[in-house]
C-alpha cells in the first residue's frame, strides 16, 4: 500500500514537473511578447483623443496660415504698386532740379518756384518701420496757354513716379491771346531706406 501511494504521488509530481517548464515558459512569452502589446493597444486607446485634437488644431493652423499667406501677399504687391509711385532721394532731388526745363519743354514759362522738403522724423527713429518718407513741395507758376498748361499736366501724370497736383489755380493774364497763368501746388513722396536716414 505505501508504494502504490508513492506511485500514486509520483505521477502528479512528474506531470508538474512537466508541465511547470510550459507554463513558466507561457507566462514569459506573454510578459515579453503580448504584454507589450497589449500596453501599446491600451495606450493608443489613451493616445487617440489627443492625436484627433492635434489634427483639428494643425488644420486650424493651416488654415490660418494660408489665409495670412495670402494677405501677405497681397500686401507685398500693394506695397510695390506704392514704392513704384515713390521717388528716391536722388530721383526727387533730379526731379526738382529739372522742373524748370519741363515746364519749358511743354511750352509754358516759369515765373515763381518755390521750394519745401520735410522729413518724417518721428517715423525714423522708430527701428520698427523700415521706411520713411520725405515729402518735397513746389509752388510753382507757370504762364503759357491752355494747351500747354494741360500739356504740362499730362507729362507730370505720365511719370513713373506719382507728382500729386495739390492745388491748380489759372487766372487769365491776357485776354486777347488766351495767355494763362496757372499756380500750382505740387508734392513728391521720396521713400528714404534705414541707411539713408539724416544723422
Amino acid at each position: 500500500m505505501t508504494r502504490d501511494h508513492n506511485e500514486q504521488s509520483g505521477k502528479p509530481r512528474r506531470y508538474a514537473l512537466t508541465a511547470a517548464p510550459f507554463v513558466i515558459a507561457v507566462a514569459a512569452l506573454y510578459n515579453w511578447v503580448i504584454s507589450p502589446h497589449v500596453g501599446y493597444l491600451h495606450a493608443m486607446q489613451r493616445l487617440k483623443p489627443v492625436m484627433e485634437r492635434m489634427a483639428e488644431e494643425l488644420d486650424a493652423v493651416c488654415g490660418s496660415l494660408d489665409e495670412k499667406l495670402s494677405t501677405m501677399r497681397a500686401m507685398r504687391g500693394e506695397l510695390a504698386k506704392v514704392e513704384e509711385g515713390l521717388f528716391t532721394p536722388e530721383q526727387s532731388k533730379a526731379f526738382l532740379h529739372n522742373l524748370q526745363a519741363l515746364v519749358e519743354e511743354s511750352g509754358c514759362v516759369v515765373t515763381t518756384v518755390d521750394f519745401t522738403r520735410e522729413k518724417d522724423l518721428k517715423r525714423a527713429e522708430d527701428p520698427n518701420v523700415p521706411v520713411t518718407v520725405e515729402t518735397s513741395h513746389a509752388d510753382l507758376t507757370v504762364a503759357g496757354q491752355y494747351e500747354q498748361i494741360v500739356a504740362l499736366l499730362r507729362m507730370l501724370r505720365e511719370r513713373p513716379q506719382k507728382v500729386w497736383v495739390d492745388s491748380c489755380r489759372l487766372d487769365l493774364v491776357d485776354p486777347r491771346t488766351g495767355r494763362l497763368e496757372c499756380q500750382f501746388g505740387l508734392t513728391l513722396y521720396a521713400a528714404l531706406q534705414l541707411g539713408e536716414l539724416p544723422k
